[in-house]
């Protein structure tokens, strides 16, 4: 199982997001990965300032991801990343999981060349080589100087104060590391749960929200089901 590839698992979600964190937990326990030490929660940062992104919610899920991939170059181990609003696909149990440095399980836009804009970055993986060269890619990437990916940089609408969210900034680091091989494969799909990045009313009061998350469950399930 691809799982077994990686040194350490991390499953970002805010303290608070008790229905998430059950609803990841749930699926460790279906793949046989409940007691495994390998995988933990990371507490996820929740900034009131989108710096330099869009959004607020943009800009913690970005230092999230940074704090992850920096711990993993501290300690030269390998990584894969979740957000917990990752589910999982059925395919997931037989996927082989060839060599790479950067591992993408599930994205929305298929554009998966070496230089293609991918959407997506709730399923990553990343060997110990690439997490190294990530977190010091992305250390970078909050300094005002920091020079922007050449492709993106030519779009007519870029704006040089304004840096793309964590998804983005995985797409430049792959341009500026060539060298870095790269895999996708399609097993998992975001859930339609709320985003914390722009919540929904619904989701701002803890009973509904619950409602909410225990209605998005059942609908996904008869989706699965139908599916097969």
């Amino acid at each position: 199982m691809l799982f077994d590839r990686f040194d350490d698992i991390r499953i970002v979600s805010l303290r608070d997001r008790h229905d998430r964190r059950r609803f990841m937990l749930r699926q460790m326990k279906d793949l046989g990965l409940s007691d495994e030490p390998r995988v933990q929660f990371f507490d996820a940062y929740r900034t009131t300032h989108p710096g330099m992104f869009r959004k607020a919610g943009s800009h913690g899920c970005f230092l999230s991801h940074l704090q992850i991939l920096r711990a993993a170059a501290s300690r030269d181990r390998s990584v894969l990343i979740l957000q917990d609003d990752c589910e999982f696909l059925p395919q997931i149990r037989t996927y082989d999981l060839p060599e790479c440095d950067i591992f993408y399980g599930g994205y929305h836009r298929d554009e998966t060349s070496a230089t293609g804009d991918i959407i997506g970055a709730h399923f990553m993986g990343f060997s110990r080589i690439a997490a190294a060269r990530a977190a010091s890619y992305l250390e970078q990437y909050l300094v005002p100087s920091f020079p922007p990916d050449k492709v993106a940089a030519e779009d007519p609408g870029f704006d040089p104060a304004i840096r793309p969210p964590i998804d983005g900034a995985f797409v430049w680091f792959r341009r500026a590391h060539p060298e870095l091989r790269t895999e996708f494969a399609l097993l998992s799909r975001q859930t339609s749960s709320r985003s914390d990045i722009s919540p929904h009313f619904a989701d701002r009061l803890p009973v509904l929200r619950d409602a909410a998350a225990v209605f998005r469950h059942i609908r996904s399930a008869v989706r699965q089901s139908v599916g097969r």
